[in-house]
């Protein structure tokens, strides 16, 4: 058994039981990890903000806008099936790449891993063009990274300026 701290109140942990499936595991951590993250943007022991995930737009400073990959690394972690530090999108699909494929929203359960895409409409003009990783919780909802905080939050699966591309499934 692991336990998870959570900042909010120290004494608050998450058991999390090695043993049980890694669906389960995988949900588990991502629902505790809004209230895991770490003030310096740590969440889980792996530091998800640097130099390459910040960013700054009309003076605003967005230190975690690129951390997605980080977040999901680090639930993985939590849920005692580290994937490494990674970095990026297509390293955590790299990593999963032996697991099923769901193709289809409406076909999602808790604990799969979720992949956006870029969405390029002319009625709204959306400023990112990089893909999205998150973990699915239930419901229609994800907890992924927040661009705007840098944080991990829970999300509705539907989004303005991304598209569900797929999702990867534990075997």
């Amino acid at each position: 058994m692991i336990s998870v701290h959570t900042p909010a109140a120290s004494n608050d942990v998450l058991p999390l039981q090695c043993g049980q499936p890694l669906a389960l595991r995988l949900t588990q951590a991502a629902l505790a990890s809004p209230a895991a993250v770490q003030r310096d943007g740590s969440l889980y022991g792996v530091q998800r903000w640097n130099s390459s995930t910040g960013a700054s737009y009309l003076g605003l400073q967005f230190p975690g806008l690129l951390s997605c990959a980080y977040t999901v690394s680090a639930i993985f972690r939590t849920a005692c099936h580290p994937i490494g530090n990674l970095a990026s999108v297509s390293a955590v699909d790299a990593a999963l790449s032996r697991w099923p494929m769901v193709m289809k929203i409406e076909d999602l359960r808790p604990g799969d891993v979720v992949f956006w895409r870029p969405r390029h409409t002319g009625i709204v003009r959306c400023p990112n063009t990089h893909w999205h990783v998150g973990i699915a919780v239930g419901d229609g909802r994800t907890v992924d990274n927040d661009w705007w905080s840098g944080k991990p939050e829970e999300h509705s699966v539907s989004r303005l300026c991304s598209t569900f591309a797929y999702a990867r499934r534990a075997p």
